[in-house]
């Protein structure tokens, strides 16, 4: 008789458990922070997404200093008749939000590399200098126009890449990055490695200098810069490059040389905010083509979000097609980084797609109602608080019932867990020892870069 009542409770306890897990996988999820990664071609739209939950916390953001000097120079977009005076062969490629060039040549490798080192107020970040998947939060001086959208603040990275997000989170390579050469470079591994950069009021030029891969000193040191542009061109230059990029491993840190934007999107799952990153579009580019004297121009194109005005947005021919949202007053694809207001002002259903609504609309607009956004909120976010709160409201049962469910599950994976380790031969022991936490993985796509190592 015991040993049947013995079985049965056994059995009971691992269906409990079973029972348990999913509960707790699933409320470990709402949590914490989860990254689905996904690595596709060059252009694909709304394919990943790196889901953060994000802190309310407000970061403050240093701002760059300037030295009244005579700046240089920095040398432009080539033209056509630069590349024929030069002989410079020049591989170009068309992307939808950017034009790309590619050259390999020493002469104008040294023109457009920037030195540093004629500016005064050139800085070297010791932190990021001496240290490894660490990242540090710079204000320009200027608004840089990354993929249409108004960009202040940038994230230096010691991979050897630039985050533009708003959000800053434990994912920086997963998207909305500017990457020269992404890698699992660690400044810490040389005294001779800094990470450099200066902001002249037009452009702003972040160096990577004698920097080394992770436990991997022995391929050498690699010198690099990406240069931001007030127009919105971007300009990769590579100095020295004494390995090949396909050489490099991508096991533990990925490896990129390129551009990437997304858009955010908050949701509110069973009452825990969750911001979900959906990358839009990415340009990519060949590894085993980068080595010394490398150039990589991003020629910046006209975007939908660039048009500020009705008649300009529907008037316009730039590969995109554009419409204007009355209700948000802006010109877009739908698609870009305002897509979730975009969505939420329901501008994918009512918009003007012809140039003469635009200015009938004008007219039946009364004068009184034009004030700045600031002034006069918009009422459908208001509506939107209503109903989550009448929402909220009516759930409020259904929250307890759930508590009272989950504090149950988990009381009873409790009473199996203390009753399989006292009892190590039982079955629900072995299934223990088999399954133990020390054994789990969990498979990641991307490197962290952790919060507490990102410097505001």
């Amino acid at each position: 008789m015991a040993s049947r009542y013995g079985r049965a409770v056994r059995a009971a306890c691992i269906f409990l458990v079973f029972s348990a897990f999913p509960a707790l996988i699933f409320c470990s999820e709402l949590q914490g922070a989860i990254l689905s990664y996904y690595e596709p071609g060059v252009h694909h739209v709304l394919r990943r997404e790196v889901s953060v939950v994000q802190s309310t916390e407000t970061p403050a953001h240093p701002s760059s200093t300037q030295a009244s000097e005579s700046w240089p120079d920095y040398p432009g977009y080539p033209d056509n008749a630069t590349l024929t005076e030069n002989h410079l062969k020049e591989d170009v490629d068309h992307h939808k939000y950017y034009n790309s060039t590619f050259l390999i040549n020493e002469t104008a490798a040294k023109e457009f590399w920037i030195d540093l080192d004629h500016y005064k107020n050139a800085q070297i970040n010791p932190m990021l200098s001496d240290s490894h998947r660490r990242a540090a939060t710079v204000k320009l001086s200027f608004e840089f126009p990354f993929y249409g959208h108004l960009v202040r603040n940038v994230t230096v990275a010691t991979g050897g890449f630039l985050y533009t997000g708003d959000y800053v989170h434990a994912w920086l390579t997963a998207t909305q990055y500017i990457a020269p050469l992404m890698a699992n470079f660690d400044t810490s591994a040389s005294n001779e490695s800094f990470v450099k950069y200066v902001d002249n009021g037009t452009a702003f030029t972040v160096q990577w200098e004698n920097i080394h891969l992770k436990d991997r000193a022995e391929k050498g040191a690699f010198t690099f810069q990406v240069t931001l542009h007030k127009n919105g061109n971007i300009v990769f230059v590579y100095k020295n490059i004494p390995a090949k990029i396909t050489d490099i491993e991508d096991a533990h840190h990925p490896v990129k040389i390129g551009i990437s934007d997304a858009y955010v999107v908050d949701k509110n799952i069973f009452f825990v905010r969750k911001k979900t990153i959906y990358e839009y579009h990415r340009v990519q580019f060949t590894k085993n083509d980068v080595q010394n004297s490398t150039i990589i121009f991003l020629l910046a194109l006209p975007t939908c979000s660039t048009l500020k005005d009705c008649a300009s947005c529907l008037g316009s021919n730039i590969g995109f097609e554009c419409v204007w949202c009355p209700s948000t007053e802006r010109c877009s694809d739908g698609v870009d980084r305002s897509r979730q207001e975009w969505l939420a002002k329901e501008c994918h259903l009512a918009n003007q797609t012809k140039k003469d609504e635009c200015s009938a609309s004008e007219r039946r607009m009364p004068s009184s109602t034009v004030e700045p956004p600031y002034d006069l909120p918009p009422q459908a976010p208001a509506l939107e608080v209503r109903q989550e709160q009448e929402e909220q409201g009516s759930g409020g049962y259904f929250a307890v019932a759930f508590g009272v469910l989950l504090s149950v599950l988990v009381l009873s994976f409790v009473v199996w867990a203390v009753y399989a380790y006292f009892n190590p031969h039982s079955s629900s022991g072995q299934f223990l020892i088999r399954y133990r936490p020390n054994q789990w993985q969990w498979r990641r796509g991307e490197a962290r870069y952790m919060a507490a190592t990102i410097h505001m």
